[in-house]
């Protein structure tokens, strides 16, 4: 009977660490941070990075004690800005803002290379929200006068609902419930639909978290 109750007792023992054990190898949080976007490939010249913001929730299931599989929900906003003369003696400019927002599904492997730092690469699939165009023109009159109009322009129909990319970057914990990130991910497939050529959305990305 003695021996039967220090089993059970060990027994017990032994689900509570290994339950312990289950629980470390679980991480999630959310985060917050910043774009710098644009597009890349086959573009006019004068393309220029978009500064946005992205803001979503992340889980990791650590398969092994170095190694782990991580999803992210993220919301994203991406684009370009850009800056063209037209008209005679230039006396006419236009600056674009491209505004786009992405719900992004990044599906990642995640390696941690020293203590605290970890690396991540996969693949990320990218769902077109709202597409617009942002265009400020800018007008000299012959009298000397600067004039300026901003209208915004749908561009829904003119970009693909769908984004396929590759994403790959780095995590490090700063401490239990803070950790920093940096990324880059870009497009496998062509996004614009009425460009000659293949565009692709090239997006590095630098975030904070909160680990629970």
């Amino acid at each position: 009977m003695k021996l039967s109750i220090i089993s059970l007792f060990a027994l017990f023992i032994c689900s509570i660490s290994s339950l312990s054990a289950q629980q470390e190898y679980v991480e999630y949080g959310f985060k917050g941070g910043i774009n710098l976007a644009n597009v890349s490939g086959d573009v006019p010249p004068g393309y220029d990075s978009r500064t946005s913001m992205k803001i979503g929730a992340y889980g990791l299931y650590k398969i092994l004690p170095k190694f782990g599989l991580q999803a992210e929900l993220l919301y994203s906003e991406q684009g370009f800005s850009n800056e063209y003369n037209q008209g005679i003696n230039e006396a006419e400019k236009v600056e674009e803002i491209l505004k786009m927002q992405y719900v992004n599904l990044p599906v990642l492997a995640s390696y941690n290379v020293i203590e605290n730092l970890w690396l991540e690469g996969g693949v990320q699939f990218g769902y077109l929200v709202r597409a617009e165009m942002e265009q400020e023109t800018v007008t000299l009159d012959p009298i000397g006068e600067v004039n300026s109009k901003t209208e915004t322009i749908d561009q829904n129909d003119r970009y693909e609902s769908l984004d396929i990319a590759l994403a790959g970057g780095l995590r490090y914990k700063l401490s239990r419930n803070f950790m920093v990130q940096a990324r880059f991910h870009q497009s496998l497939n062509d996004v614009d639909k009425n460009l000659e050529g293949d565009q692709y959305h090239s997006v590095y990305s630098f975030s904070v978290g909160y680990v629970f």
